[in-house]
């Protein structure tokens, strides 16, 4: 059995816990605060396992500017980042926080969801994903899998399984 452990990063309200929740089953906002205000505020968790006994844990951070301690708190630990940016809003403060962040943290490897995919017409996804290739340049993530996603359609969620489970078994070679 195999375990690694993924962290998201981004900017406030693109997406992530929405994102984890697809993915897993599971709602890494569990605080009341949480659902309440619609933000998360605390670390979450989630599990994504694979029949082959690869375990993904993964920790959901806050993305609000306020609550970067906690991120950090989070980000600490993590093997791989999914950093995650809104088709509809772009790349954003936190985004560049948290990627300068995982840059600092020497993270390795990872790999990006564009979210809220189903907003937005395919030449304004292809500009956030151009734009978003630009943004990684010079960083960890360069080059890494850009993948369009909805959590509410479902588009492309497997496929983001899928390369998550490519990434998490090259990386834990390294471990």
């Amino acid at each position: 059995m195999r375990y690694v452990i993924l962290g998201t990063a981004g900017h406030i309200d693109h997406g992530k816990s929405s994102l984890v929740k697809a993915l897993t089953g599971t709602d890494p906002d569990r605080l009341k605060e949480e659902k309440e205000r619609g933000i998360t505020i605390d670390l979450g968790f989630a599990d994504l396992s694979y029949p082959d006994g690869l375990t993904v844990g993964i920790v959901d951070v806050p993305g609000h500017e306020r609550l970067v301690r906690n991120m950090l708190a989070g980000a600490g630990g993590i093997d791989l980042v999914l950093l995650v940016i809104a088709a509809d809003e772009g790349i954003m403060p936190q985004s560049r926080e948290h990627l300068a962040i995982c840059d600092l943290l020497k993270i390795k490897a990872g790999l990006i969801a564009i979210t809220k995919s189903d907003l937005v017409e395919q030449e304004w996804l292809e500009l956030v994903t151009d734009e978003v290739r630009h943004f990684v340049q010079g960083t960890f993530l360069e080059g890494a899998e850009i993948i369009p996603v909805s959590s509410k359609t479902g588009a492309n969620l497997d496929l983001l399984k899928d390369k998550i489970r490519d990434i998490a078994l090259k990386s834990s070679l390294s471990l």
